[in-house]
């Protein structure tokens, strides 16, 4: 599954079963999307929360102006990763 969000629907998202992060333009996906963050499927933490199947989980695209830009990438990875800490404790 996949959704496509806006970077102001981060702080208040769901992304405790989400793979895959990238950026895109215009809510296009064109198969390009530039990678923001992604699960890491060696990560304890995963194996401990018994999370079933990681292939089931949700692709978020976030629509941004430039996916292009290293600081909007980088902007996007913390905005993600404070969710997520949030989220998981």
């Amino acid at each position: 599954m996949q959704r496509i969000i806006t970077e102001y629907q981060i702080p208040t998202g769901d992304f405790r079963r989400v793979k895959y992060v990238g950026a895109v333009k215009d809510r296009v996906d064109d198969g390009n999307s530039i990678p923001v963050w992604s699960i890491d499927l060696e990560s304890p933490f995963l194996h401990q929360m018994g999370a079933g199947p990681v292939d089931t989980w949700t692709d978020v695209l976030v629509d941004v102006d430039d996916p292009n830009s290293a600081e909007t990438l980088d902007r996007l990875k913390r905005a993600v990763e404070m969710r997520l800490i949030q989220q998981l404790g």
